[in-house]
């Protein structure tokens, strides 16, 4: 696989975490409305905080793979590395999301 594959995977993986999150986040934020704690309050937080990871990654990357050919090897270098983390945070996602529907 080549770096551009990962790259394009790694920013797919992101985008199905957020799209993840937000399911996960909704419900987190029904529960809220039902059960007023600091716990159901911190799991909105921690949903919130884990999107705007997701989205700053996106940019980071997207930013730093233009970034001309200076940079380029270590970009390439690092990309199946983002891909092996973004792809483990969108299986552990999907399980938290089951769990969390349950």
């Amino acid at each position: 696989m080549v770096a551009l594959d990962f790259m394009l995977t790694a920013a797919a993986a992101a985008l199905l975490n957020i799209g993840l999150l937000g399911g996960v986040m909704t419900t987190y934020i029904q529960n809220m409305r039902l059960i007023k704690s600091y716990f159901t309050i911190g799991l909105v937080l921690v949903a919130s905080l884990f999107i705007l990871q997701n989205i700053v990654t996106i940019i980071f990357w997207s930013k730093l793979y233009i970034a001309g050919p200076s940079i380029k090897n270590i970009v390439d270098a690092a990309a199946p590395y983002l891909f092996s983390i973004n792809t483990a945070q969108y299986a552990g996602l999907g399980l938290l999301l089951w769990i969390t529907g349950r």
